[in-house]
């Protein structure tokens, strides 16, 4: 058994890269430690990782196509394994921090967002901006979560803006469910029934000239 906790632990490993720590969206075969995302916003911005995340549990982390498995450990030291659909999950959200390193580096944090904190998921901290955009919309598209972002001194995510206009009016849940007629009753619907002909109101003419051919 420990044998086996090992081999997890070492397969836990994000990619990382100069100025960087993400998990491709693109390959999630193997666990990540979310604990390496935190350490490196930590180094980046000159913050503390408790200043930057709050009280999350950094663990052992496997995100499925429905599902987020989190394998941490609690203050008492008993192992706990988590599984949380991924349609709880608010969306892949996208935060800025201005660190306190020399040149006050602008830090890019994105997490996979949910209402309860402790189950946020670091995904990537980065000063490479147009890096982390391309990650923030690789996730949402992968797993058809919303955009969100956090504007520098806010307090709440907000869905983030596309070309066509902002989002933040947009609310989705679950879809309704239809009539238990309506796929196969080949009637006319009740509002059509209802329909009369219309007639035609009254017309202006003005020194009009007929243009229909005539035989």
């Amino acid at each position: 058994m420990r044998r086996q906790e090992n081999q997890k632990y070492t397969e836990a490993i994000s990619y990382q890269v100069e100025g960087a720590a993400r998990i491709d969206p693109h390959n999630l075969a193997k666990y990540f430690q979310s604990g390496e995302i935190r350490s490196k916003a930590a180094k980046l911005s000159g913050f503390s990782e408790t200043a930057l995340f709050g009280a999350q549990v950094p663990g052992i982390v496997q995100i499925k196509a429905d599902q987020v498995l989190v394998e941490c450990n609690l203050s008492c030291g008993l192992p706990l394994l988590v599984r949380v659909p991924l349609a709880y999950y608010k969306g892949v959200g996208a935060r800025f921090i201005v660190g306190k390193r020399e040149g006050n580096p602008l830090i890019c944090i994105l997490e996979l967002v949910h209402d309860d904190p402790n189950l946020t998921l670091p995904l990537m901290a980065s000063t490479d901006l147009e890096e982390a955009a391309v990650d923030w919309q690789s996730w949402s598209n992968r797993y058809h979560l919303p955009m969100l972002h956090k504007p520098l001194g806010a307090g709440d995510y907000e869905v983030a803006s596309d070309r066509n206009g902002p989002l933040a009016d947009l609310v989705t849940g679950p879809q309704m469910p239809r009539r238990p007629h309506a796929q196969i009753s080949a009637r006319r619907p009740r509002f059509l029934v209802r329909r009369k002909t219309g007639t035609c109101g009254p017309m202006q003419h003005f020194q009009e000239r007929e243009i229909i051919a005539r035989n």
